[in-house]
């Protein structure tokens, strides 16, 4: 048997992935809402139209989803009352270190973002990136994570074509309201 060089950390991967507990919020229905939404539509020609139109499909019914789990745990109201702010810079920085990098592809962002504060429903995102001048240009994203719960932020029409943008885009904040 040939053992090729690019299989054995892959088989290590697998093997080390395989004795790792999984975290009870992975288990979690509206953890995977967007990912199991898109799963199934694949872009079948380079318009982007359809394509953008699945995404904010799947982005308004994870969140409705979201919604109604909170409506049914008695949560609604505290967040329906709350008050939006942006997280002080430790808690970003709590937030972005528990979480892995956002993504961008077919011009739209997305950022799986796992709630990691018992307190607070995560509101939304702003995202610095730069437009065909290179100037700055600030997008924002709105969604619904409750406590303990992961989501998805979502911004379609994100431009991302120019190689060198990409290096310039970050996430600068996140919007959350205390529910407890």
């Amino acid at each position: 048997m040939v053992l090729r060089v690019f299989q054995i950390p892959v088989a290590v991967a697998v093997g080390v992935l395989a004795l790792v507990p999984s975290p009870a919020w992975a288990a979690a229905p509206v953890a995977a809402c967007f990912s199991s939404c898109m799963k199934p539509y694949a872009p079948t020609s380079d318009d982007y139209f359809p394509f953008a139109d699945h995404v904010k499909a799947c982005r308004d019914r994870c969140d409705a989803a979201t919604l109604d789990a909170m409506r049914a745990d008695g949560s609604y109201a505290a967040y329906a009352s709350c008050e939006r702010a942006p997280l002080d810079k430790a808690d970003f920085r709590a937030l972005r270190a528990a979480n892995a990098s956002w993504q961008s592809q077919f011009n739209v962002f997305l950022w799986d973002v796992r709630n990691v504060f018992p307190d607070r429903v995560l509101t939304g995102i702003t995202v610095r990136t730069q437009d065909m001048n290179l100037i700055d240009v600030d997008l924002e994203a709105v969604g619904v994570i409750p406590p303990g719960a992961t989501g998805t932020f979502v911004i379609p029409d994100f431009f991302d074509g120019y190689p060198a943008v990409r290096y310039a885009t970050k996430v600068t904040s996140v919007t959350a309201c205390r529910i407890k």
